[in-house]
């Protein structure tokens, strides 16, 4: 920086030890401006620099605030000096923020290329200076967190390019190896395993599990065990507790015993609520393993009646997969003719122009699919047959368009697309709900179970067999959890009894009112359940209390006794009701409203304490092992391959490290969104050798 050398206040620049620098004679202005007459042996560089003692004649100085060190021979000059001294003192190192950089080196306004530092700005950053102190292990754990969260390999940490980039951001920070960040990430998952452990120890309300199968690149299977709860503040929460190597053969008994394992270490066995299963052949034995053990030990409310769930959308993805198989080679071709259509910019703008003049919305572009996600493969097919006519057209007109399809082959497509539509629409409505709560899935399930009844008394086309196939499936699936879906649903202020009484009626006519009486009753013995473990006396039975009392202190010969028995039998029948009684008597809200129904109950634990805490547990109760963000996935989870190639425990280390890490900046993200109007074992000495 051409004119640096300025006349300093005193105390200015001291260096890392803290030993002062002789002070220069204080000019008493506001402002210090440099000398163009100054002599080169009086350059203030030599404030900041310190000359080392020459060796073989070579001159070499030091930077007393980052200690680096440069040539510093007499021919040389000092220029390559003061435009270190700019760029150190710039470099977040020594604490110096922008705005204190801007204050030193501000323009005079005669002359631009004139800076000026003001004595109180040099006074701050000489203490801001001496007050700093390198925090190595924040750093450390801060690289480690990029590592988790990002799923970068351990070696990155030796790459050239980072060691540059650390290098220049922070000289002092000692050089990192693959063993050290190891060493730093099973340190971080030990300390943060005991706050998951304390946060399921504290949470207010009952824990639902799920358990789902991941593979690596070599066919080893992991089972993934995830811990649901709604917390203190009615947020639903989940972590993964487990993601453990199962050795072969991975049957029912070894995924069984591996969620057993995991409630006992994790200390939630008399906490468990339900457990959501992936809707496998070996569901039934894994729960009917786990079950008997938990009812023995009366931990399972209503006897275990909400405690087996399977996972809806494995089945959905399934169903999707076997219709995309029907018409493969279909679906192929039009890939080749959308790529055909896209890889010159001369037919793509033909194409257009063809769909305008057929009179065709071209709101819309071609686009192609990602073969693992089915909803793009959904969406490519919609906007294909938007754009039919105008594949036809092209296809007549161009005689290298080759991949054109019959108009059989576009009536299959047509036929696919209408049956995969309820499908799309159910799965994004959990695709964009980032709170799927039970109360949820009544509605949808029964709207997929209703359309394929449907169509298999439909015409018969061909997708006729898969459809009864599926239709199977879907009964099945419904005939057995109806239940759980159901109360869940009443439990919705939308929904409540009348909802789900209509939609029995859809499907069973006359026989609706058995299936409504079922839900009905399992839900006042589980409330019944509620207030025997409650704390505190209900309302109502205060109520109760309070009237017997008063009329026990009436005179006993006011010859009105017959009066008051008549009119305390009519009262008690109204005050007598349950809390589950009055909340279904309220009158429900709009069908198509949109209610957070936690925020709801949140409001209502005051009026019904232990309805709340009932429905708070039902509405926990996951639906799907899969991650919202992961619905249209075809196909099972896979490991990346750089964890595949880890040891086991690190592999669950980085797994549920990055799943605590992402949780936990969803909850800050919620909470800071409140704001605003819109939107392994329980012992901790596992060691670094194992990993």
């Amino acid at each position: 920086m051409d004119n640096f050398d300025q006349k300093l206040g005193p105390d200015f620049f001291k260096n890392l030890t803290g030993e002062a620098i002789a002070p220069l004679n204080v000019v008493h202005e506001e402002i210090y401006e440099s000398s163009s007459k100054r002599p080169k042996t009086t350059s203030k560089v030599w404030d900041v620099f310190e000359k080392l003692p020459a060796q073989q004649g070579d001159s070499k100085a030091i930077c007393k605030l980052c200690r680096r060190i440069y040539t510093a021979k007499t021919t040389s000059g000092t220029s390559h000096l003061r435009r270190h001294i700019e760029a150190c003192v710039k470099r977040g190192n020594h604490d110096l923020d922008h705005r204190s950089i801007e204050a030193c080196f501000k323009p005079v306004n005669r002359d631009a290329n004139r800076l000026t530092l003001s004595h109180d700005t040099l006074i701050a950053a000489t203490t801001s200076l001496k007050s700093y102190k390198l925090d190595v292990d924040e750093i450390r754990q801060a690289i480690a967190m990029m590592i988790i969260v990002d799923e970068q390999p351990f070696r990155m940490v030796e790459d050239a390019g980072f060691r540059r980039l650390l290098s220049a951001a922070c000289p002092e920070f000692p050089v990192l190896t693959t063993k050290s960040i190891k060493s730093d990430i099973i340190s971080i998952y030990v300390k943060e395993r005991e706050n998951i452990r304390e946060l399921l120890a504290t949470c207010p309300g009952r824990i639902c599990l799920t358990s789902s199968t991941w593979k690596s690149n070599c066919d080893d299977h992991f089972n993934c065990v995830t811990a649901h709860f709604i917390d203190h503040e009615w947020r639903l929460q989940k972590r993964i507790l487990s993601f453990k190597l199962i050795p072969p053969p991975y049957d029912s008994l070894s995924v069984a015993d591996e969620i057993a394992l995991c409630m006992v270490q994790w200390n939630i066995e008399h906490k468990v609520f339900s457990v959501t299963l992936e809707n496998l052949s070996s569901d039934d034995c894994v729960a009917n393993m786990l079950k008997p053990r938990l009812d023995a030990k009366k931990y399972l409310p209503c006897k275990g009646a909400f405690f087996h769930m399977s996972c809806f959308f494995r089945i959905l993805n399934l169903i999707v997969e076997s219709g995309f198989n029907l018409v493969i080679d279909i679906i192929g071709k039009l890939r080749l003719g959308i790529k055909y259509v896209q890889q010159s910019p001369h037919r793509k703008k033909n194409f257009y122009i063809i769909a305008k003049t057929l009179n065709l919305d071209t709101q819309r572009k071609l686009c192609l699919d990602s073969p693992t996600r089915w909803n793009s493969t959904y969406n490519m097919i919609e906007v294909a047959l938007c754009y039919k006519n105008a594949f036809v057209y092209s296809a007549e007109q161009d005689k290298n368009f080759i991949h054109k399809l019959s108009e059989d082959e576009w009536e299959k497509l047509s036929v696919l697309y209408k049956f995969l539509k309820v499908f799309f629409e159910v799965t994004c409505l959990f695709f964009r709900n980032r709170q799927p709560t039970s109360n949820l899935y009544f509605k949808p399930v029964w709207k997929v179970h209703s359309r394929l009844f449907d169509m298999v008394r439909g015409p018969e086309n061909f997708m006729t067999f898969l459809v009864k196939e599926t239709h199977t499936k879907l009964n099945q699936y419904w005939s057995e959890y109806n239940l759980i879906l159901s109360c869940a649903a009443i439990l919705d202020p939308r929904y409540k009894i009348k909802f789900v009484e209509y939609c029995y009626t859809k499907l069973y006519g006359s026989g609706a009112q058995k299936y409504v009486s079922i839900s009905v009753n399992t839900l006042n013995g589980l409330f019944g359940e509620y207030m025997q473990n409650s704390a505190c006396p209900s309302r109502t039975a205060v109520l109760s209390v309070a009237t017997s009392k008063i009329s026990n202190d009436k005179d006993d010969n006011d010859g009105f006794e017959d009066y008051e028995t008549f009119q305390s039998a009519r009262f008690r029948t109204q005050v007598e009701k349950s809390q589950l009684d009055l909340y279904l008597e309220e009158p429900s809200h709009d069908l198509n409203s949109e209610i957070d129904v936690l925020e709801y109950w949140t409001l209502c634990s005051l009026r019904y304490p232990e309805l709340s805490r009932m429905a708070r547990d039902v509405l926990t109760i996951p639906v799907s092992t899969i991650a919202s963000d992961s619905a249209f996935d075809i196909g099972p989870q896979v490991i990346s391959a750089d964890r595949s190639s880890l040891k086991s425990k690190m592999i669950q280390a980085l797994v549920c490290l990055q799943d605590w890490m992402l949780a936990s900046d969803r909850t800050r993200a919620s909470g800071s969104m409140e704001s605003r109007t819109e939107d392994d074992s329980s012992s901790s000495s596992d060691g670094d050798d194992d990993y």
